[in-house]
């Protein structure tokens, strides 16, 4: 800036000089020969150096001059090279300079720029051309808006032209009052936009007709959206799941929940519904991190009904299980329950070296019994028979199984004779006791029994068959000897 000054200004104070010298030449020569010598002289010197002069100013302005039309093309190349669109109009809002990119994005609109049209006529000619899609049908009206908001616009304009181009565009009126746009393509932007958008709305659509609940949280575990479904399953709207903690929602508040602990494998969890119904559900949990945004996305499948059924079936199961082990008249269990009790507990003695009992009890002239009362009483006895061994038993209850007739077996884990003689005595007495009616008996007129006690300590060696035979010939022996008692027998 300084240099140009200097350059603009010495010249200037040069030629004024000049020009007082000279003006001191003439009017000393009009006063008189005296001076007329040495005043050739000077103005001879004086012309000389103007015409120095004239030759170094005109010199500077050629350079000045060089120097601008150089900026000048520098700048139109720089504007030219921008990959957006320059143009620049005057305070009539006529089209005064523009770049090449212009002419790329309107090539058809070539003529119109180079003849300095307006703003007006350029949008009109655009507009009888189709140029702009989201005008059609409604062009009038749209160049009046455009003209109205022209250089007003709070943010750029985002732009449709030729059906498959969207431009940016900024506007900004200059000091002198004229208007300078720019126009930069957007088209890459807007497609991915769009997809994304595509995206969003299939994602979303997706994700409101899941029939598995999905819940967004937060990196606390809190809930930032719920699906339908997940509202439906839980008995809560998504405006009430809102920022609830994971753990309260499964029922998890006790311990300090952690969605990082959650990822993996899913978990089965119990929650429980807004009426008061427990669920059973399976839990995973996702994570979701970016450079912004760092979410959990939880998936929750309802299993509430799939483990009812389970359960069922496994009662199910149980009750059939019982059912092929329990004899179906007295309830105790039957001779297939028998066989496998023993065979268990006789393998357990052999590892823990545990006395094991058995107790062989007959109903006392059961067939004299059947033959007076009937077979429906007949039944009613063994039922209650059956109903006092078990109770004699207590706690090993469910080892009283029907023989086979009238006749029951009791297995006593962990009892050697001495204790199974107790036991026995204790059902003999309770029969007893209960003075069950039998006038047919040569015994007493009331039910009695007949009992064979056996234990040993079982030996791999020997075969639980062992314990059977001892028991049912201590039985034998009992009858024999007058029934109503018992016999007992140690197994060496």
């Amino acid at each position: 800036m300084n240099r140009l000054t200097e350059v603009r200004t010495w010249p200037l104070l040069a030629f004024a000089l000049l020009v007082g010298l000279q003006a001191a030449v003439l009017a000393t020569g009009f006063g008189g020969h005296a001076v007329r010598g040495w005043m050739t002289w000077l103005g001879i010197a004086a012309l000389a150096l103007t015409v120095v002069l004239a030759l170094v100013v005109v010199s500077a302005l050629a350079r000045s001059h060089a120097r601008a039309r150089r900026a000048q093309r520098t700048l139109e190349e720089a504007i030219d090279a921008l990959p957006a669109s320059v143009e620049i109009f005057d305070d009539q809002d006529r089209l005064v300079a523009f770049n090449r990119r212009l002419v790329e994005i309107y090539p058809h609109m070539v003529r119109a720029f180079q003849r300095k049209s307006t703003f007006e006529e350029l949008v009109a000619e655009s507009l009888a051309r189709g140029g702009v899609p989201e005008a059609r049908g409604r062009e009038t009206d749209w160049l009046e808006e455009r003209k109205r908001m022209r250089g007003k616009q709070p943010a750029p304009l985002l732009q449709r032209v030729h059906d498959d181009m969207w431009l940016r565009i900024f506007e900004s009126r200059t000091p002198s009052g004229g208007i300078v746009g720019v126009r930069m393509e957007v088209t890459d932007l807007i497609h991915e936009q769009q997809r994304l958008a595509a995206s969003r709305a299939q994602l979303k659509a997706t994700i409101e007709a899941a029939g598995n609940g999905i819940l967004t949280l937060d990196s606390g575990g809190h809930v930032l959206e719920a699906n339908p479904s997940c509202q439906q399953l839980f008995g809560f709207s998504a405006a009430e799941l809102q920022g609830v903690h994971i753990g309260m929602l499964f029922g998890l508040a006790g311990d300090p929940v952690d969605p990082q602990t959650m990822l993996g494998a899913p978990r089965e969890l119990s929650a429980r519904h807004r009426s008061g119904d427990m669920l059973a559900l399976q839990v995973t949990v996702a994570e979701v991190r970016t450079d912004t945004i760092h979410l959990y996305v939880c998936i929750v499948s309802d299993f509430t009904e799939r483990k009812r059924q389970e359960e069922r079936l496994k009662r199910a199961n149980e009750l059939l299980a019982r059912q092929s082990t329990t004899d179906g008249l007295t309830g105790v269990g039957n001779r297939r329950l028998f066989d496998q009790l023993l065979l268990q507990e006789w393998q357990r003695g052999t590892r823990t070296g545990q006395h094991l009992a058995l107790v062989m009890v007959d109903i006392d002239h059961f067939k004299q019994y059947n033959d007076r009362y009937g077979h429906v009483t007949g039944d009613d006895c063994l039922r209650r028979v059956a109903t006092l061994l078990r109770s004699c038993v207590g706690r090993g209850g469910e080892a009283v199984c029907r023989y086979g007739g009238e006749e029951f077996a009791v297995v006593l884990v962990d009892t050697d004779l001495a204790g199974a003689q107790v036991v026995a005595q204790r059902c003999l007495d309770s029969v007893r006791l209960a003075a069950i009616e039998h006038e047919g008996s040569p015994v007493r007129r009331s039910v009695s029994l007949s009992i064979g006690v056996a234990a040993c300590v079982p030996t791999a060696g020997q075969d639980p068959q062992k314990l059977i035979e001892v028991a049912d010939a201590a039985l034998y022996q009992a009858k024999a000897a007058g029934r109503a008692r018992l016999i007992c027998q140690q197994i060496a």
